[in-house]
């Protein structure tokens, strides 16, 4: 199917104290479809890597994608440069959370551009699918769960670092795509600490009734392969799978932004639909969901 045919707009959706952007894409805008949301990782946003090109292969195959930026991401959503840094230091897991639900709220409502067939599913990477399994677990009325390269912890830091983070007031680093060094103030671990129970990735996960894809690369050097391990061994026997791909690390050897896809990240997607088009997709069956090593 031609890109040009495909449906897409950008909507704002008002968020507790900023937006949440989004783009819709669809290739059945006047059909009743199932919605996927798609959720970056840490320092991401809408137009990440690979985002709008799974987003394209989630339209195609016959979902309605909605791919978000968190409300704090600070990024423009056209550069994808970080300009706004206060935004950004600000940011915590509870408000990505929050965004989160407020668009699976929007999804659920009549100001929803598209016509919408059952429950929704979840797409997140790194970060974001941490995020995406903490809301599926708390909200409830999700069809189905796919995350790519997740933590099963997100307090990471060690002693020293939270030492001096709390001395300084903010977590100072840098990264090509801000044209300033990035500060991530001491709030963000408020946060964490405060919700140690509630955050915990983990557990969220093994109370879960619904179909979790769990998508690892071998060699992912940010979140280390036993995470994937660790969040698949605590969940609900039956109601889960992880798929290591072999040689490649946390983005599945995509950049951004993406010149091309590799043969790991063609490989993500596959599994990927081929997972929301049983769990999801029109005369959909539970797919077989033992759990591999």
């Amino acid at each position: 199917m031609d890109e040009a045919k495909i449906f897409l707009a950008g909507v704002s959706v008002p968020g507790a104290r900023l937006p949440v952007p989004a783009d819709i894409r669809s290739a059945r805008p006047r059909e009743r479809r199932p919605v996927v949301i798609v959720c970056p990782g840490f320092l991401g946003y809408k137009g990440w890597g690979f985002l709008p090109w799974i987003s394209l292969r989630l339209a195609r195959a016959g979902f309605h994608a909605v791919t978000i930026s968190f409300s704090h991401s600070g990024a423009d959503q056209d550069t994808g440069m970080i300009v706004r840094l206060e935004e950004f230091a600000a940011t915590t897991v509870s408000s990505d959370i929050d965004d989160l639900e407020r668009v699976l709220d929007f999804v659920n409502s009549p100001l929803f551009p598209l016509p919408v067939r059952g429950s929704p599913g979840l797409l997140g990477h790194s970060r974001g699918g941490s995020v995406a399994i903490i809301a599926a677990a708390r909200r409830g009325g999700i069809g189905s769960l796919v995350t790519w390269s997740s933590p099963a912890r997100l307090d990471r830091y060690s002693v020293r670092h939270r030492r001096e983070w709390k001395r300084s007031g903010a977590l100072v680093f840098n990264t090509g795509r801000s044209p300033s060094p990035l500060r991530l103030a001491w709030s963000y671990y408020q946060d964490l600490a405060v919700n140690r129970s509630k955050f915990d990735v983990r557990a969220r996960a093994g109370e879960l009734d619904i179909p979790h894809l769990i998508v690892h690369g071998e060699r992912d050097a940010a979140v280390s392969l036993s995470e994937a391990h660790l969040l698949a061994g605590g969940s609900r026997p039956g109601r889960i799978r992880l798929e290591v791909i072999p040689q490649c690390g946390h983005t599945f050897g995509a950049g951004h932004p993406m010149q091309r896809s590799t043969a790991a990240v063609e490989r993500a997607a596959a599994l990927t639909l081929a997972w929301f088009e049983e769990t999801l997709g029109p005369g959909a069956r539970r797919p077989a969901m033992e759990k591999h090593a």
